[in-house]
């Protein structure tokens, strides 16, 4: 499939990569909407979780969309803002509505805050480039649009809209959980926001009829590196059946790809399985050591010969999250967050750390990070690019995996106990990181910060232990980190 300038830089995710918060994540705090749910901030209640170490069937369908309207206010529901201050669009009334038992839409009006006509293909929002995603972060799961690159995408047809208006848009996914109570939304040109789930009606739209075909769901896969070892978190939840150790099919492919991510050629493999509170201790005990059996058996021919490999299951005795809240009552997100195998590599050599060069202060390029929060065992890392200049600047990002760089404008963290990368998922797509999707920084640029721009770029990591309240984050092309307290 050939690639638009949009997608110039963003390769086709083929390899796997290491794949935001309560008050609207990156993006501007939301007002509640009508219904009296904020933007993420817990406030929709998650029904009680009904059996043990509990994934739930993920499930998901377009034509024409209704044409730009007037303004709209950016006080109804969830407003996901810009990236970049030279492109000043928005996500306006963002909303997450379960349609049917198998689909969840995701409807909201893009504001054109330029002197510009724009349209979805603009940002790369369309059926074909779909630079859109969500993200259930406790089941450590991303969804891509419903449907192949092409007619088939279940989002709204594209439309132009005028400078100072707004168009509705309309995109299907498959169906998290019915635990599930909200999603981060990742959309191209915007921040990333927390929407709450709803079972109000939505809004009606072509995208809302169409084939249940091409669910683009997967697991994000996480990688920390330290010394000589390299660990890999994969959640349970999308890799496995409820109560089984038979993989899926999406799980088969990511733990596959994990070769690309793996620098070692030797040593020593580990994978050990963990599972949530609900259920027998002897039966999780039992399913854990199972699934990491299951997860090692598909590893080993990918990684080769040259590793020792050893399986063990730790049932539910090392939980990384609470599986009750402190009232006692059963906690779904935190249950989901304890189900995971964990990959660890010991190599025979050091893990070399990416390099990264100075091209950003030497095109006047300042930065500095703006915030680090804790987000359902993750961290959602952002920092600031700003041209003080009176010259635009160039500004070469890619959201693609490369193993010996960080390229441009691409971030890692350092604590204590290792370096965090960023997170990412083998479907769809476009895009490898759960992260600044790309540099579409300016209208109808590309790589381009124009004078006096600021640019928001941020990632999704892997969390380090709670007792980490500082880490430093590297910028690609910066070669100072930038130290950062941690914050929830």
């Amino acid at each position: 499939m050939p690639m638009t300038d949009m997608t110039r830089s963003v390769a086709c995710g083929a390899v796997l990569v290491l794949t935001l918060s309560a008050c609207g994540a990156l993006g501007r705090p939301a007002q509640p909407s009508a219904s009296g749910s904020g933007s993420g901030s817990g406030s929709v209640k998650a029904p009680d979780a009904p059996a043990r170490d509990q994934p739930e069937d993920p499930s998901p369908t377009q034509e024409e969309s209704s044409s730009p309207s007037q303004p709209q206010s950016p006080s109804e529901g969830v407003v996901a803002g810009p990236t970049s201050s030279a492109l000043p669009v928005e996500g306006r009334n963002l909303r997450l509505v379960r349609s049917g038992e198998n689909e969840l839409a995701l409807q909201f009006e893009l504001f054109n805050g330029t002197d510009d006509e724009i349209s979805l293909g603009t940002l790369g929002l369309d059926s074909r480039e779909q630079l859109i995603t969500l993200v259930d972060l406790p089941r450590g799961t991303a969804y891509g649009l419903i449907g192949s690159s092409g007619p088939d995408g279940r989002i709204s047809a594209d439309v132009d809209i005028e400078p100072g208006r707004s168009a509705p848009v309309t995109a299907v996914f498959a169906a998290p959980p019915k635990e599930a109570t909200e999603m981060l939304v990742v959309l191209n040109g915007l921040l990333p926001v927390t929407v709450p789930i709803t079972d109000a009606e939505p809004a009606d739209d072509p995208a809302l009829r169409g084939p249940h075909n091409k669910l683009q769901v997967g697991p994000l896969v996480c990688r920390t590196t330290g010394g000589r070892r390299e660990a890999f978190r994969l959640p349970s939840d999308v890799l496995f059946e409820f109560g089984s150790s038979r993989l899926s099919p999406s799980a088969k492919s990511a733990i596959e790809a994990l070769r690309g991510r793996v620098s070692a050629s030797s040593g020593a493999v580990t994978v050990d399985g963990h599972t949530d509170a609900i259920g027998g201790t002897s039966d999780n005990q039992t399913l854990s050591r199972e699934r990491a059996a299951a997860v090692s058996q598909v590893l080993r021919p990918s990684l080769g010969d040259g590793f020792a490999y050893r399986t063990k299951g730790h049932g539910e005795g090392e939980p990384v999250a609470p599986n009750t809240k402190p009232d006692g009552s059963d906690d779904p997100d935190g249950r989901a967050q304890n189900r995971r195998v964990e990959v660890q590599i010991d190599s025979d050599a050091p893990v070399r750390a990416p390099e990264t060069g100075t091209d950003l202060t030497d095109a006047g390029l300042q930065v500095r990070v703006e915030s680090v929060r804790r987000l359902s065992g993750y961290l959602l890392a952002s920092v600031k690019v700003t041209n003080p200049g009176s010259q635009a600047a160039s500004l070469e990002y890619e959201n693609h995996f490369t193993p010996k760089e960080l390229t441009s404008g691409q971030l890692s963290i350092a604590a204590r106990n290792g370096r965090q990368e960023l997170c990412g998922f083998a479907e769809p797509t476009y895009f490898d990181f759960v992260g600044t999707m790309s540099a579409s920084f300016a209208p109808g640029k590309l790589d381009t910060v124009p004078a006096g721009a600021e640019v928001t770029l941020w990632g999704l990591f892997p969390a380090p232990s709670a007792n980490v309240t500082s880490v430093k984050v590297q910028v690609g092309g910066y070669d100072q980190a930038l130290p950062a307290e941690v914050t929830s």
